[in-house]
């Protein structure tokens, strides 16, 4: 029914998406219940007031250039299984258990590293136990074969996951792999591969995106990634040395740009806006990343290992509840 519903949602933005696009929205917030989906469609209906407003060529276009099964797929999956059934499963647990669950776990995956597919996979199986539908993986070298990754995903179909490429080329045959997971987001980083990496996703209907690792506040550049971005979403990272002050900046600065567009593009704060996703879903904020060794930081500075054969992921996550200040950067 949900699918039946997409379906005919996204042949109606393909004929007018000014009409059906604020249909949805007032309807959503009719008969939203949730309390992410009731936030998300009074932004929608704010932000789509404007006839000229940039969000409604983002649609077109994703419309025109995206495989409309991954579309629907990958909407489904993070908009119903992880903010709506995953959320209230989220809510659930931390009631009866008493420590705080993300709705989403960033991984870094480097090939033949001590975090496997094997590792990761185990983590996404417990995640999904707990209401944890959606996952960010860092591919920190790009994989010979991308058959094993690619499996990865298959098997956790109505899981969403956004793929994070580094700067290196992609083959048309790993493009061909990754085109064929309906429920993924690939996302280029913006330097010397991104454009053409960004094309051979396109030309296959992947749902893409870019990202830019950031080390200051400077309002031009952040004004200058936005306008020249190639893709419909695009992801703010802070680099490790980027000091707090200058992430808080940046995360503001990327909220004015999303009330006020200029450009077909959604800007997104990655970990700013993942609190402010996971506020809304639980009313706390608890972040998870595991890095390629395994290593798991605490927010006091100290470290848990992933691979610690006695770790459960539910033991991460109450080690990281018990230091975790509500809204600060860790």
């Amino acid at each position: 029914m949900i699918e039946a519903a997409v379906d005919r949602g996204i042949r109606e933005m393909q004929e007018d998406p000014k009409r059906s696009v604020r249909k949805l929205a007032d309807l959503g917030r009719q008969f939203s219940r949730g309390r992410f989906q009731k936030n998300f469609f009074d932004l929608s209906q704010t932000l789509l007031q404007d006839d000229n407003s940039p969000y409604y060529t983002i649609l077109s276009r994703l419309t025109r250039e995206t495989n409309h099964e991954t579309l629907k797929k990958f909407g489904v999956n993070i908009g119903y299984t992880s903010w709506t059934y995953g959320a209230s499963l989220i809510r659930s647990y931390e009631k009866e258990h008493g420590y705080d669950v993300p709705w989403t776990v960033f991984m870094h995956y480097l090939p033949d590293g001590p975090l496997g597919l094997k590792q990761i996979g185990g983590l996404i199986e417990e995640g999904r136990s707990i209401g944890i539908y959606t996952y960010f993986i860092y591919v920190e070298e790009m994989p010979e074969d991308w058959t094993e990754l690619t499996e990865l995903f298959h098997s956790f179909d109505n899981s969403a996951f956004l793929l994070l490429l580094p700067d290196r080329e992609l083959e048309d045959g790993d493009a061909d792999l990754l085109s064929g997971c309906r429920n993924l987001l690939v996302s280029a980083e913006i330097a010397s591969c991104y454009r053409e990496n960004i094309r051979l996703l396109k030309q296959r209907g992947c749902i893409v995106a870019n990202h830019y690792y950031y080390y200051s506040s400077d309002p031009e550049e952040i004004t200058r990634q936005v306008k020249d971005c190639d893709s419909p979403l695009l992801l703010f990272i802070a680099r490790d040395d980027c000091m707090p002050e200058d992430r808080r900046r940046v995360a503001d600065a990327v909220y004015d740009i999303r009330y006020h567009p200029e450009f077909p593009v959604f800007p997104v704060e990655l970990h700013s806006d993942f609190r402010r996703v996971d506020q809304i879903i639980s009313g706390r904020t608890c972040l998870l990343e595991v890095e390629a060794n395994g290593k798991v930081s605490l927010p006091d500075g100290s470290f848990l290992s992933a691979l610690d054969p006695d770790m459960t992921l539910a033991g991460l996550l109450r080690k990281i509840s018990g230091q975790t200040v509500c809204g600060e950067y860790a």
